[in-house]
């Protein structure tokens, strides 16, 4: 009913309300690709406990590339799942998903679009979630180098099942596996100007901004970097990059918190982490405001308690460094309410 959903939406929530979702690739053929999500709650001991049998979503991913899915999210309780080419919306909750309609925006012949950048959220102002997405158009010569970028900004609007251009022009996006993450009702990237900023898209103003870095965390001395959320907090993670020649096993990584979001100045070091005896690919989430969850050179799934310093490895892995995780809530958001024009509401 009406009240019971409402109820459940007003609830207070607590980090022992958290789930996460998996979503990680193996290769089953040498042209077969095999693309599985999985739900886990979380025990007192930090184990993980399945929430329900893994779904197959091989078929609502293309088989162009594995390395950039991503989860976005969540928006109200619901994710974006891409893999730049296709794009779904899913309330993990209820299981519902609908696949959006492909952006009608291409490239003319001879051009080449590259998609930099997935967003998702919802829009306070207009009721809405959106999608949006950034590309770089190139000239694409069989026999040169390609030409200058030209960005492309799409917007598709849920409620109204349409894709639309933002006439707006944006940096090259710095890409990294722990990014794409949305806070405040905006969607966060990584750019490299100068120095590595972190570069925001605003849902409902539809407009981008930039957040300074804390001021030890340059471009040029050789970390990598994550977003993630602490305390209700953008949380900032700096780890050793895992292609450079120092053995990452003997690097720190260093975690820091925006205590005043947009506020550059309010960074504050909160964790500087001993060496991991596992070499990191990249951080994925931070769970129960305590867990920092990592995906291993090897593809599997480790998790680091920022309270106790224990170091777990999980039986959880994948290939291509693809495991992606988001932190989410259950919610019951009714996902058919903002596809009624047309897009199918379809159940796992």
């Amino acid at each position: 009913t009406y009240t019971f959903v409402k109820l459940h939406l007003n609830r207070i929530r607590t980090t022992k309300d958290e789930f996460i979702l998996f979503i990680r690739t193996f290769r089953e053929e040498p042209d077969q690709l095999k693309s599985i999500a999985s739900f886990f709650s979380c025990d007192d001991n930090n184990d993980l406990n399945i929430l329900s049998p893994d779904l197959d979503v091989s078929d609502l991913t293309s088989t162009c590339d594995t390395i950039f899915n991503q989860l976005i999210g969540p928006s109200h309780g619901l994710i974006a799942l891409t893999d730049s080419f296709i794009i779904i919306v899913l309330n993990p909750a209820t299981r519902k998903y609908i696949v959006l309609p492909p952006s009608p925006f291409g490239c003319p012949k001879g051009y080449h679009r590259s998609v930099e950048g997935i967003g998702f959220g919802f829009d306070s102002i207009v009721n809405d979630y959106k999608v949006v997405r950034l590309s770089d158009v190139y000239w694409d010569p069989p026999t040169d180098y390609p030409g200058p970028r030209e960005p492309k900004v799409d917007i598709y609007d849920l409620g109204i099942d349409s894709w639309r251009e933002l006439d707006v022009e944006f940096p090259p996006i710095y890409y990294l596996p722990c990014s794409e993450m949305y806070y405040k009702e905006a969607v966060h990237w990584f750019i490299v100007t100068d120095t590595v900023v972190i570069f925001c898209f605003d849902i409902s103003t539809e407009t981008f901004r930039t957040m300074k870095m804390p001021g030890c965390c340059t471009f040029f001395n050789g970390p990598r970097y994550g977003l993630a959320i602490l305390n209700g907090h953008l949380t900032l993670i700096c780890y050793p990059d895992p292609m450079s020649s120092i053995d990452p096993t003997e690097d720190l990584i260093e975690i820091w918190m925006m205590k005043e979001y947009g506020a550059s100045e309010s960074w504050i070091k909160i964790y500087t982490i001993r060496p991991v005896p596992i070499p990191i690919e990249s951080p994925l989430a931070i769970w129960k405001d305590q867990l920092l969850l990592l995906q291993t050179k090897r593809g599997f799934l480790i998790s680091y308690d920022l309270n106790s310093n224990e170091v777990k490895e999980f039986n959880l892995n994948c290939d291509f460094e693809s495991l992606r995780v988001v932190v989410y809530t259950e919610r019951l958001t009714a996902i058919s309410r903002i596809s009624e024009h047309g897009t199918l509401v379809q159940q796992f």
